[in-house]
């Protein structure tokens, strides 16, 4: 019988989980809203009870991979960087409590770099060299893949695609991550007189059904992300720039806004031998990239 992995994909709304098989297929998942949870040992005893209820489902777990953002320490999962998002888990090991309530063995990684794994291994990265991956969601992150390997440091530390600064002329450097984040597109509408409260999904309907201040919005945001892949195409001599996350479920309205800014910011020669789509592993990119890499570093173990 196969080896089975826990992938965990900690994002800033929802924690999602997954029991995955060395092919990819998820036998069983598993979803917690983040905001329910009030304590480190909540999150950590909740998580646990869940995995437990996959394996009733589909089978023991061999070992456990957490995708989390930022940086977690390799050694002992401390996660040190990049937890804005989910505070309770700051300067906290989740791997560490859930090794201690599962008895697994794990690895972490930055939920980006998760999801490019998860692309390169069972989605739109597989047969390509060189490719980045961006995931827009509550914040904006992503990886690298350079000769079908994941870039990072040496002790694991990823690169920060949505930290590039795209424009600091209000005396302020923007990211990546504040024009195209959930409260980015968020922003850009209320900016252009839109409805207040609207997530990025009823914007994108608002657009579809003539709303002229969704549709600018869009447009706004979209030459952003736009001009952050071209700097990578230009940087890099990508063959994919892919764009994944919650956000990318909007579909062809996101790609084609996207596109139609590229050659505004890419070296054409480039851009004629890059392909921009969407990631094709959905919300599941981080959960199997986070068990494909348990699985890995745990090959030889009994």
């Amino acid at each position: 019988m196969s080896r089975l992995a826990v992938g965990v994909d900690i994002g800033g709304t929802t924690i999602k989980l997954g029991l995955v098989a060395p092919d990819g297929q998820v036998r069983a998942r598993h979803r917690l809203p983040y905001g329910t949870l009030r304590s480190f040992e909540d999150v950590a005893d909740s998580l646990a009870d869940a995995v437990r209820r996959m394996e009733a489902q589909a089978g023991r777990a061999a070992v456990l991979g957490i995708a989390a953002p930022g940086h977690a320490q390799p050694g002992d999962g401390v996660m040190v960087d990049g937890t804005r998002n989910v505070p309770l888990l700051k300067d906290r090991s989740l791997a560490e409590a859930l090794t201690a309530r599962l008895a697994l063995p794990f690895v972490t990684v930055n939920d980006g770099s998760a999801a490019a794994l998860g692309e390169l291994h069972f989605g739109a990265g597989r047969g390509l060299a060189r490719f980045a991956l961006i995931t827009l969601g509550t914040g904006v992150g992503g990886g690298v893949v350079i000769a079908r390997r994941l870039v990072t440091g040496d002790d694991g530390v990823p690169p920060e695609l949505g930290a590039m600064v795209l424009d600091d002329r209000q005396g302020a450097p923007r990211t990546l991550e504040d024009f195209a984040s959930a409260s980015g597109f968020i922003a850009a509408y209320e900016d252009r007189g839109g409805a207040p409260g609207c997530e990025p999904a009823d914007i994108f309907a608002r657009a579809a059904a003539g709303d002229a201040a969704a549709g600018a919005a869009l447009d706004a945001v979209c030459r952003r992300i736009a001009q952050g892949l071209g700097t990578l195409i230009n940087a890099l001599n990508l063959d994919a720039c892919l764009i994944g996350g919650g956000i990318a479920q909007a579909g062809a309205p996101l790609l084609e806004r996207v596109h139609h800014h590229l050659p505004d910011f890419t070296w054409q020669f480039l851009l004629a031998r890059t392909r921009v789509t969407l990631a094709a592993t959905g919300e599941d990119a981080g959960i199997l990239g986070a068990a494909r890499l348990a699985l890995e570093r745990t090959a030889h173990s009994p």
